[in-house]
Parts: C-alpha cells; structure tokens; sequence
C-alpha cells in the first residue's frame, strides 16, 4: 500500500544536560552526564540515590505566564510544554498558515502524573477540599489537552502509556496517523518526571535502579559495561515535530530527517513478570529489528548506527546486545552502537523520545555521541561495538531503539537522512511567535517566551 511519506522538521530537548536542540547536542557530544545526588525528593529509604535533574528549570523561560501556569501544573506537564515551545521554534513553523484542524498531537508518558496524586494523599486532611482544577491535571491526558489548547492544535490528540518506550512510541503512532492522510503534522512528546519517594521505592523493590556508585554519580550509568548494577533514575522529556513530507516542503521547511520504520512486538505467550528470574527471550526483540528494517526497505548492513536503549540494566543489556547480534548477523561487530542513557539515564517517556531528537541531530552532523562509562565491555553482550568517544562517520539510517519494563514489549524506529544528507530550506518560513525565517538547521533566531494561542 502506497503511504505518504513523513519527515521530523523540529526537536525541543528538555534534558539534565540541557534544554533546547544546541545545548543538548553539545553536552551530548561531550559526553557530560546530568547525574547528581537526588534534591527533588526524599531519598532516606531510597538505596539509590542519585538521578538526573533537569537543574534550574523555569516554566517562564519558555512560555509567557509560565511562573502562573506552573503553580497548578505537574513538573511532567510543565516539560511538555516547554519541550514543545523549543520544537515549533526549531522547526520556523508559522501555525496561522496551517490548518488547526489537520495539526494534531500525541503525548507518551510513562507513569503520567501519579506522583503528584501521591502528594495529595499525603497533604489531604479529612477537613481539606481539594482543589477543583486537581480533577483534571492529574489525569495522564492532561499534557495532550493542554498542548492542543496551547497551540490551537484541533486535529488527532492521543496519550499512549506503556513503559519508557512510550515517547518512541509516540513517534511510531504518530508516524502512521501520518502515513493514511489522517493529518498534516503531529506534535510528539515524551514525558516523565519519575523522582518521587514512592516511585524510587517501586523501582528499587524491583532490582532496577544503581546503588553502586552513589558516592560517584558521574559512573553509575554503564551501559553494556561488566560492572553495571542498574539504571538510573530521573526526568526530562522531548518534543518532536512530525510533518507529512509535502507539508513540510510545501512550507519550505528543512528537514532532519525522514521517519522510514516503525515496528512494534509483544512477547505474549504467557509472559509472566518477574523481577529477579525473567525470562529471557530474544524473539520479540528481533522480531522489533527485523520488522523495522523490512519497512525502511534496509539489509543489515545499511544500518550506520543504533541508538540503543542500553539503561544500564544488568538483564536487558544483554538482551538487547543479543537480539542486535541475532537481527544484524554479520554486520553485528562493525555497526557501532550508542546510548544517551549513559549521560540521561532511565526516566520514562522522555529517555526514549530524547533518544530520537539524538538520532536527528545524529544524522545531521554527521556524528555519533559517546557511550560513557563503558570501560570494561560485558563478554555476554557478545562482539558489540559500542561508540565511547564522539566519532564523526557517514550516518545516513539509525535504528532507535526502547524496551519497556519486564520485556513485555520492544519498540524500535528507523530514521533515514533526506536526500543530501542536510536539507536546508530554499524558501522563508515565518514564525507565528515573531521569529525570523529559518534558512538552515544550524541558523540560530532569538528565542523568546511564547504566548498562548488566544493571547497571540
């Protein structure tokens, strides 16, 4: 079935090592990690003590009236929006040329706002009301509601929740909302703020988090390495925008990159949960690979690199390590592999959508950023060739790729460089917030807050 091509024309990071598409990349490249000691929540029964913090974030810095708007809204809220401001600015979009009513969004998000549920049990007295506008920003679809409101977005608007795969997932829905005609554009977000005392707890009775190096936060995220003991917890989120390719030529937009695959696989089988004893089953994970490839029309060896999920995690490391061994055959010991995870960490749907914006800008500068801490590679992962210092290479298709929580399912995406490996925009492209037009990807405008829809 012939479908309409779909092209990523904006990226807006909101990250522990930096917010916004040029900070991000460079901290990225660097390999600057965002781990410090935990300061947004009570730690003392935690054994794991350190996250990644998105320091000094300010809701005002990106949106007019934001220090008010902040006050009722959770922090997972506040990153949506303000990841979202940083991509339509990225991407020079002018939202009063568009039609509203074919420009949708889709928000993942892996435990939505739950924790501020926990905080108003504990601050509720018999004797308190609650306040009434609590009804609706605790729900997990407010940041979609809220976004859609925002910017005037009146087309398709979905929440997806299942694990931290959830933001690449929103890309791979979105991608096919897309693909049938349903809209022009499609404002992706993955979100999550996951430092919460009942959170860390969940996630340490699990076996999931590192409690090696709280002394020396800086190495606790080892990704493929013999000595990892786990992930590291924390927050952040991604705003992506997805265009139908002659949408976005038709506003002379550039382009990052084009959307080539998408695949989605379910363990079934009567998986059980386990968190000590899993099974360890490769199939789903291959069958995400193979499934992703075989739409982007690519053999193994058209793959340049692999944005790998790569947490830290003592079991699905090894796994995933595995699977890309049995998906890539020959191709396997030369395809370098990279995780962002290993500066970022494991927080929910914002990891896995920030690991597209990387998998964007990737493409663009023609380089792959470095896996940190990998200093002793792990024999079980077998002939991995993980990237630990920033290399520039021809990088024309990256596979992205997520595992959610107890290998239930595996998500992976593919992205493919626009003819000419850059794109820049032939024609000017206004910015509904008063920006200059854009002329490429590296041409940096002013940025100042945005208003809201009805205040433009």
């Amino acid at each position: 079935m012939s479908t309409i091509p779909v092209v990523i024309t904006g990226v807006g990071p909101v990250s522990a090592i930096g917010c916004g598409r040029e900070p991000f990349w460079k901290s990225l490249v660097a390999g600057q990690h965002g781990f410090g000691p935990v300061t947004l929540c009570d730690t003392s029964r935690s054994p794991s003590k350190i996250a990644a913090e998105v320091k000094d974030f300010r809701l005002e810095n990106y949106i007019e009236r934001g220090r008010v708007i902040a006050r009722r809204s959770p922090r997972a809220v506040q990153f949506a929006l303000a990841a979202s401001v940083l991509a339509m600015h990225d991407a020079g979009i002018n939202l009063d040329a568009c039609d509203a009513d074919r420009m949708g969004v889709y928000v993942g998000t892996s435990i939505g706002n739950v924790a501020d549920g926990y905080a108003l049990r504990e601050k509720w007295p018999a004797s308190t009301t609650i306040a009434p506008h609590m009804a609706f920003y605790l729900f997990t679809h407010s940041a979609a509601c809220i976004l859609s409101a925002f910017f005037n977005l009146r087309g398709p608007m979905h929440t997806i929740s299942q694990g931290c795969s959830s933001g690449l997932d929103a890309v791979g829905q979105s991608l096919r909302l897309l693909q049938l005609g349903l809209a022009d554009a499609m404002l992706v977000v993955g979100t999550d703020c996951e430092l919460d005392p009942y959170i860390m707890a969940i996630l340490n009775a699990s076996g999931s988090l590192s409690t090696r190096y709280n002394d020396e936060p800086g190495r606790a995220s080892r990704p493929f390495d013999l000595n990892r003991d786990g992930n590291v917890v924390g927050e952040g989120a991604a705003a992506l925008l997805l265009e139908s390719e002659p949408h976005a030529r038709a506003r002379g937009a550039r382009i990052y990159a084009r959307v080539a695959g998408y695949k989605v696989c379910a363990a079934g089988e009567n998986r059980k949960y386990s968190h000590d004893a899993p099974e360890i089953d490769l199939r789903p994970c291959v069958r995400a690979f193979e499934g992703t490839m075989e739409e982007a029309g690519w053999r193994a060896a058209d793959v340049n690199l692999v944005n790998a999920n790569g947490s830290s995690s003592i079991l699905y490391d090894r796994l995933e390590a595995l699977s890309l061994a049995d998906a890539l055959g020959d191709a396997f010991p030369t395809t370098p592999v990279h995780s962002t995870k290993s500066m970022l960490g494991q927080h929910g749907a914002g990891s896995s959508a920030l690991q597209v914006v990387a998998a964007c800008l990737s493409i663009h500068h023609q380089t792959a950023p470095p896996t940190i801490n990998h200093q002793e590679p792990d024999p079980a992962c077998g002939p991995i060739r993980v990237v630990t210092k920033s290399e520039s290479m021809s990088i024309r298709n990256v596979l992205v790729h997520s595992i959610g929580l107890g290998g239930f399912y595996y998500s992976c995406g593919a992205l493919t460089a626009p003819n000419g490996l850059s794109e820049a925009a032939q024609g000017q492209s206004g910015s509904a917030n008063g920006g200059s037009s854009i002329a490429d990807v590296d041409d940096e405008r002013p940025f100042v807050p945005w208003k809201a829809y009805k205040d433009t």
